[in-house]
Formats: C-alpha cells, sequence, structure tokens
C-alpha cells in the first residue's frame, strides 16, 4: 500500500510545485487547501505524512502544529512545514512546535523528496513501535487477566505450580518438534539443505581449528528417474526413505549426513581422510547394491554413485563440495554404482 501524502497549502500554485516535485514517488498524494480540509482529511483518511506550508492563513501555523500533534497523539503522523525563513530561531520554533522536519522556502525538488523519503521511513518504525506497543499492552492486559481469574477461582499454589510444569513440558515438546521440522527433512529423515549447509561451516570451522582431516561424500541415487517413471513417485519415496535409514544406521555419531537435492546426499564424515571415507562409502555402495526395495509387487535393486572428496584447507564450502560433485558425476559416467575420488 502506498504512503499517503497530504500536501497542505493555500495557493495552488504551491500545492501544483509540490504536487510535481513527489510526483512518480510512489505516493498517494492529497491536496488539502486550508486548515478545515486538512483537519478532515486526517480524520477521514490513514495519513502518514503532512507537507505543511506555513503561509496557510487563519493563525500561528506553529499552533496549528502543535494542535496536529494534540489531535492525532496515538498516530505517528510526520509533519513537515515548509516555510520561508532568516534564522535558525525560526526553524527551532517550528520544531519545538512539533513538527518532525522543517524545509526551508523555496527548495530544492530533490530536498523535498528526500526529506519526505525519511519522513516515510520514520513513520515506519514508528508505527512499528506503535504496534510492537500494543501488542505488548493486550499481552499485559491478557496475563493480567488470567491472574484474576486464577485468584477468582482460588486455585492453590500447588495446582498453579504443576499447571505451569505442564505447559513448560508442551512449549519444550513443541519447540523439539518445530526444530526437528525447521532441521529435518522430512521424507528421509536426514539434515535439509539449510541445515545441512549449517553443519558443514561448523565442520570445516573445526577442521581448521584442530589441524584434522575432514572428507564429504555426494551420493546420487542411479536411473532415479527411471525408478519413479516405471514404479511410481512412491516408489521413488520409499528409495529416499531407505537411503536416509540406511544413512542414519550406518554413520558414526559424529557424522552427519543431508539431503543435498533431489536424488542426491552429502555425507561430512568428521576426522576422516579420504582413504577413511572411500572404505565408508564402499560399504554404503556395497549395501545399497545387495538390497532389494518391493514395488508394485516387484523387487527392484538400486545402485548409487559416490564422489569422495577431502576438503583442502583455505577453499570456500562451495569449492569443496562442487570437487565432491564432481567426482561423484565422474563415476557416473564411469558405469554408476562405483566411487571416485576427487
Amino acid at each position: 500500500m502506498s504512503t499517503i501524502v497530504m500536501l497542505v497549502a493555500h495557493r495552488v500554485e504551491n500545492l501544483a510545485a509540490m504536487e510535481q516535485a513527489l510526483q512518480g514517488e510512489g505516493y498517494a498524494l492529497l491536496r488539502a487547501g486550508s486548515r478545515e480540509e486538512a483537519a478532515q482529511a486526517l480524520a477521514d483518511t490513514d495519513v502518514q505524512v503532512v507537507l505543511l506550508a506555513s503561509s496557510l492563513p487563519g493563525g500561528n501555523v506553529h499552533a496549528a502544529v502543535r494542535s496536529l500533534r494534540k489531535i492525532h497523539a496515538d498516530r505517528p503522523l510526520q509533519i513537515l512545514l515548509l516555510a520561508e525563513v532568516s534564522g535558525d530561531a525560526e526553524v527551532r520554533q517550528a520544531v519545538e512546535s512539533g513538527a518532525d522536519d522543517f524545509i526551508r522556502v523555496p527548495y530544492d525538488p530533490v530536498e523535498l523528496q528526500a526529506r519526505c523519503r525519511a519522513a516515510q521511513m520514520r513513520w515506519e518504525n514508528q508505527a512499528s513501535l506503535v504496534k510492537e506497543r500494543e501488542f505488548y499492552r493486550v499481552a499485559v492486559a491478557e496475563e493480567e487477566r488470567l491472574s484474576s481469574l486464577v485468584l477468582d477461582q482460588n486455585l492453590s499454589l500447588k495446582d498453579a505450580y504443576e499447571k505451569i510444569r505442564r505447559l513448560n513440558e508442551e512449549l519444550e515438546r513443541a519447540n523439539s518438534e518445530l526444530e526437528q521440522i525447521a532441521a529435518f527433512d522430512s521424507l528421509s529423515g536426514l539434515l535439509n539443505r539449510r541445515s545441512l549447509f549449517t553443519r558443514i561451516a561448523i565442520e570445516i570451522e573445526r577442521s581448521v581449528r584442530l589441524d584434522v582431516p575432514l572428507t564429504g561424500l555426494m551420493i546420487d541415487i542411479d536411473w532415479f528417474k527411471k525408478i519413479n517413471d516405471n514404479y511410481g513417485h512412491q516408489c521413488g519415496d520409499g528409495v529416499i526413505r531407505e537411503i536416509g535409514a540406511k544413512l542414519q544406521a550406518g554413520l558414526r555419531k559424529y557424522d552427519y549426513a543431508g539431503r543435498y537435492g533431489g536424488e542426491e546426499f552429502f555425507v561430512v564424515l568428521s576426522n576422516t581422510n579420504a582413504q577413511q571415507a572411500q572404505g565408508i562409502a564402499e560399504r554404503f555402495r556395497k549395501d545399497m547394491e545387495e538390497m532389494r526395495l518391493e514395488c508394485s509387487g516387484d523387487h527392484i535393486g538400486v545402485t548409487v554413485s559416490i564422489g569422495v572428496g577431502r576438503y583442502v584447507g583455505g577453499e570456500s564450502q562451495e569449492s569443496w563440495i562442487e570437487r565432491t560433485d564432481r567426482s561423484m558425476y565422474r563415476a557416473k559416467q564411469a558405469g554408476r554404482n562405483r566411487i571416485e575420488v576427487a
């Protein structure tokens, strides 16, 4: 929704000049030719910014600013006063009367645009604070209402403590479930892509700090599209679940596995060199080769191609993964169901 800016000036040419300067800046512009029109517009419309010409008839403009501030004290209204001034004292008077900013007339259109944009940003910040205060006010009122209800029902301290304890346990369970949902891929049960990348960054930092080897495995299911095409996506989902289960069961407690893409998985092997990682990869490859999965009445075999890549100090996370990924593609090009080392 566009910010609503009201232009208040007695002279039509002044209104036109302000409108021309702000045209195309993304504002919804309103005109008011008098104090009465401005007051009515503020009552009827959620105006955010007011550009007020000091030459407006009807008395002291500073008094008008103070009046607007008093009437609309509950709104983060931004008031910009435009006036011809001869000294700094008049600027201070404008600010002390409640104006948020002051623009000397004649003004540069670019300055007017910048001041108006700054007023919009202040309004957004203040509106956010007002909303936050209201939220806490409602929350406090609700808390007081609940406290009063507890007292009215004459609950014993023991009962209240037990209720809070149960609520805390439920909250901990709910938080644990949310963390699980946020961190893990629902199909494979492994880390999701975001959590995987976080863990990779942690393990790289640990490898560099402790000067210990770190190796990754990029695993890709062979002919996965054919499995989906021939047996359906439910069978494909079953393959992904089976791989997730085997990785979780076969890895060491300090290793991490995540779903990198649709049928790709990345395994982080801490304190492991390339030779050791190749042995781990071979055991998993063989385990998958021997597995049979029932799909649509058939028992199908599933194989994987695996790339092994040891992290090299100084390289980026992306570079390490890319090298390991390329070694996996070499395994595919060499016939699949095999391992290649980067």
